[in-house]
């Protein structure tokens, strides 16, 4: 069997394989921002699918999705986006198998290298997700190879470079390493048709939605946009996500937890997992330490993410599964001095108890819709206020409530001044319409004096909640117009 033929059937059976894992498991974790571009999917509103910072992903869910209505789903658009990621993880994955079998690898340890990183505890739990993520943790996979590969071709890997950007604007950060492995193997003159693809395409990418979705009326519009996640405060002013203390020690966990999720879990758990992580790392640190192009590329690639994530919330753990594709290939050649057989062991044994572990500890309790405290919520609530009342948000619930039980909400975030929300709540009290509130939500804003100014009337209580009917005490409520 030629190469190309062998390494399309390792690349299909990778695939095949992830595919099926993560399809049969499906995530109830709902992350909010997952549930936000699932409601934007389905108003087809295009200005908030092209993110400033993460412009493809929202198109290509769009498109996605209405691929399985003409196929004639009619349930909600969250079940296709954590479809469409299990697509990207398994394929990103397969990639990965890939890149291992050109970098030199038998067949069977291409496998098992990639079989670590799809069990591995960020790369299967965000493959389960609606999120934009792995989008671009695929493209950066195609970009790393097309870069390690013998001829890299400077126009490829500014194509794969930039659809990694489109799906993450993070993953600029892997344009050190890029430029590196290409400038060794092709010299200094490839980076000019490398960057400029790498530009243009980019640049093409957010001209185009920015003409035919955003269309900003102003500078300000524009900023806006381009600034994304960098301006989500009520005023939209840039505000940096940093840990104001202990970024390094919060990175240098997330650095292990990426592997295996052993933190907030019951002693023996948590050493288990905590073991479990320090394996590939431990693998990892002496394949940098052994040296190599390949080597060097894999820790420039990680230096250029820590860079930006050292920096911005390093405390986040979706931001670092692409380390997990340099991670894992220094952890097989670390594993170099051991024989093909010991290294096979080694891998498929930690692919072994790492599989068991995420399942048990991250995959299942995702999967139990009593594990998502913010889903409860929003079901007990909706059982118990009429359908057409309004309900105070403040969380993930101000996308669960409208989402998955259609009920109005009055977002408390953007309410800073007290008296800008009494009006709020006044006008909707004079027009006759019911506002409700939880325990919950109010513990969440954190300012704990404000509503029961207003006026709170215990409505229901069971379960550990405690639901409330926000509106004025009779004595104090501003009469109704006549004919309002």
């Amino acid at each position: 069997m030629n190469d190309a033929l062998s390494e399309r059937r390792l690349n299909a059976a990778v695939f095949a394989a992830s595919l099926l894992l993560y399809l049969s498991f499906r995530s109830l974790y709902f992350n909010f921002d997952g549930v936000a571009c699932a409601i934007a999917v389905e108003l087809s509103d295009f200005k908030h699918l092209v993110h400033g910072n993460h412009l493809a992903y929202g198109a290509l869910a769009w498109l996605f999705d209405r691929a399985w209505r003409v196929l004639g789903y009619r349930g909600l658009t969250i079940l296709p986006l954590q479809v469409l990621d299990s697509l990207l993880g398994a394929a990103g994955a397969a990639v990965f198998a890939s890149l291992l079998r050109r970098a030199g690898r038998s067949e069977r340890e291409a496998a098992l290298g990639a079989a670590a990183l799809a069990v591995s505890s960020a790369w299967w739990f965000w493959s389960l997700e609606a999120q934009v993520y792995m989008l671009g943790a695929l493209f950066a996979a195609l970009a790393a190879r097309e870069a390690l590969g013998e001829n890299p071709r400077p126009a490829r890997l500014g194509l794969w470079h930039a659809a990694a950007v489109l799906g993450h604007v993070g993953h600029l950060m892997a344009l050190p390493a890029l430029a590196w492995a290409l400038t060794r193997r092709r010299g200094r003159k490839s980076l000019l048709p490398y960057l400029a693809v790498l530009a243009g395409t980019v640049l093409a990418a957010y001209l185009a939605a920015g003409i035919f979705a955003v269309r900003p009326e102003s500078f300000e519009d524009l900023r806006r946009w381009l600034l994304g996640s960098a301006a989500l405060g009520v005023d939209r002013a840039f505000a940096w996500h940093y840990a104001r203390a202990g970024a390094l020690s919060a990175w240098a966990g997330m650095t292990l937890r990426i592997f295996c999720e052993f933190a907030g879990r019951a002693p023996w758990a948590s050493a288990a997992g905590l073991v479990l992580a320090a394996l590939p790392l431990a693998a990892a640190a002496r394949g940098a330490a052994r040296g190599g192009r390949k080597a060097w590329f894999w820790q420039l690639w990680l230096a250029g993410y820590a860079a930006l994530y050292l920096n911005w919330e390093p405390f986040t753990i979706v931001y670092r599964v692409s380390d997990l594709l340099a991670l894992w290939a220094l952890a097989l050649i670390g594993l170099e001095g051991l024989t093909p057989r010991a290294r096979a062991a080694v891998l498929a044994a930690w692919t072994a108890a790492a599989c068991a572990f995420n399942l048990a500890f991250t995959v299942l309790p995702a999967a139990d819709p009593a594990s998502n405290s913010d889903l409860v919520e929003a079901r007990w609530v909706a059982a118990r206020v009429p359908s057409d009342a309004w309900v105070l948000v403040f969380g993930r619930d101000a996308s669960y409530l409208p989402y998955f039980e259609h009920l109005k909400t009055v977002n408390l975030r953007f309410f800073e001044r007290e008296d800008a929300l009494f009006a709020r709540l006044d006008a909707l009290a004079a027009r006759g319409e019911a506002v409700y509130a939880t325990d919950r939500a109010l513990a969440r804003w954190e300012r704990p004096g404000v509503l029961p100014r207003y006026g709170l009337e215990p409505s229901a209580s069971a379960d550990g909640l405690t639901l409330y009917r926000v509106r004025r005490p009779a004595a104090t409520a501003p009469r109704r117009r006549p004919g309002s």
